[in-house]
């Protein structure tokens, strides 16, 4: 069993003479077994040439496996293949391995130098493409629980200066794995503002949320889809961002247990906005609105994961190091912050900034280079000064800002930062609605579904729906249901 443990852990086998001896024959009766197998694929191959020959068939150019790393190497190739290497997002450059990515430091010390040289070159890369008014960025963590995060973040925010905060959003990682649901687990929030802007004049504080299962706006098959900032964008209309301390997606992390194994789901609630003054209940009692009026900011979608999945795939712990990738960002916040510097978007003029999801479901691994690691789960700092779990599930960078004609031609220059040093188009989700789509097939009768769960030739058959049969489809958050024809 300690050997087992050591194994596991990476570090060296200890083993008695007794026990070398019965591994070496061991060894040797599998090396036996392994040319035996091949000396048959080889006589298989053979054969099988002759016969083509023979018939003016076609030969079959396969290479066999010529040892059992060379089968184990290739196995993982095609587990590999089932990952997205998101090389219609990035381009790595020649030589460059999404599964197997060169080998990381463990030294602390080590790792930390390579983290800061790294960071230093990409600073430096991207200098010449910055604004000439540099914006100034900080980053507060709040900490909460499920039933208490709305409260402590207005008790954070109620000294800030909202033309001082870019944004307020919560943090998309789940730290407490006892529990499945969020009311009574650990969270986070994240303030990024500029320095000093929360420790000025006491404000009020009003949060205002909209809900993805409310009919807001009237849609139907074919449509372009809604995103949340669309709506509060049309509820905000005429606000000015002076006003807003954040405009964030409600993001909850929720699990499942299927037989003692906890699967992590996230769920968009909705949208909330965190303002000086709430929200009236114009929007809401107007609805749903044929047309929504146009959102009084730019909105700016980087996809962090095409980034993460190569640079930061171990969901449970740090990004690489050294990077597979080192010209790209290696945290979501760094992503953030190289936009504003770029674009030079100023805190007086954001409605919001967050770093959230866009998909709702399963989260899952983002890459063969981070299966082994899903062992070990170090406990990593936060915000109340424990160090715990994280589960991090960070997708998308999102940007709200009112926009300026300096701020079109910064991002020109954040369209050259991409092509020229990121080697990435991580705006492409940037002005995306995708249309409406809706299965309105027939459903089967109850009894129809139960025949088909317990058939034992069906072995896809999914449980019978007992709630809701009669549900029509939905169109999607906001838009309500399909209606009837």
């Amino acid at each position: 069993m300690r050997n087992l443990i050591r194994a596991l852990r990476g570090k060296p086998v200890e083993l008695s003479p007794k026990q070398q001896e019965k591994l070496a024959k061991a060894q040797a009766r599998a090396d036996a077994q392994i040319a035996a197998a091949e000396a048959a694929g080889r006589k298989a191959q053979e054969e099988y040439a002759a016969f083509a020959a023979a018939q003016g068939l076609p030969a079959q150019n396969v290479t066999a496996p010529t040892s059992l790393r060379d089968v184990v190497e290739r196995a993982k190739d095609a587990f590999g293949e089932l990952f997205d290497d998101r090389r219609d997002v990035i381009d790595p450059g020649p030589g460059a391995d999404f599964n197997r990515p060169p080998a990381e430091l463990e030294d602390p010390s080590e790792r930390a130098q390579v983290v800061m040289r790294e960071h230093a070159a990409r600073d430096g890369a991207r200098a010449p493409y910055t604004a000439d008014r540099l914006p100034a960025v900080a980053f507060t963590c709040v900490a909460a629980t499920g039933s208490t995060q709305l409260q402590a973040i207005a008790d954070a925010l109620t000294q800030a200066n909202p033309a001082g905060v870019y944004g307020v959003y919560r943090v998309p990682d789940r730290f407490d794995h006892k529990r499945l649901k969020e009311r009574d687990a650990y969270v986070e929030w994240e303030i990024v503002h500029t320095p000093g802007a929360l420790t000025q004049a006491p404000t009020t504080v009003a949060t205002s949320a909209l809900s993805r299962a409310a009919h807001l706006v009237q849609r139907s098959p074919g449509d372009p889809s809604v995103l949340d900032e669309d709506v509060m964008g049309a509820a905000l209309s005429g606000r000015p961002p002076d006003d807003c301390f954040g405009l964030t997606r409600f993001l909850t992390l929720r699990g499942t247990d299927t037989e003692g194994q906890v699967s992590w789901d996230a769920h968009i609630e909705g949208v909330l906005a965190i303002t000086r003054t709430g929200l009236s209940d114009a929007f809401v009692e107007a609805a749903p609105h044929a047309t929504l009026a146009p959102s009084p900011f730019h909105l700016e979608i980087l996809d962090w994961e095409s980034v993460a999945a190569w640079v930061a795939p171990w969901r449970w712990g740090p990004p690489r190091t050294p990077s597979p990738l080192p010209h790209l960002p290696s945290s979501p916040q760094e992503l953030l912050t190289a936009y504003l510097e770029v674009v030079g978007v100023h805190s007086a003029d954001c409605y919001g900034v967050q770093i959230t999801r866009g998909r709702e479901g399963d989260v899952a691994d983002l890459s063969l280079a981070s299966i082994r690691k899903n062992f070990r789960r170090p406990e990593l700092p936060c915000a109340d000064g424990e160090r715990r779990v994280r589960f991090q599930t960070a997708e998308q960078v999102v940007l709200a800002y009112r926009d300026r004609p300096e701020y079109a031609a910064g991002r020109e220059r954040w369209a050259a930062y991409q092509r020229d040093v990121l080697r990435a188009r991580l705006d492409h989700l940037t002005g995306v609605r995708p249309p409406i789509v809706v299965d309105d097939h027939p459903r089967q009768s109850f009894a129809a579904e139960v025949l088909d769960f317990v058939n034992p030739l069906d072995a896809f058959s999914t449980f019978p729906q007992l709630f809701n049969r009669n549900q029509r489809p939905s169109l999607g958050p906001y838009c309500g249901e399909l209606p009837e024809t």
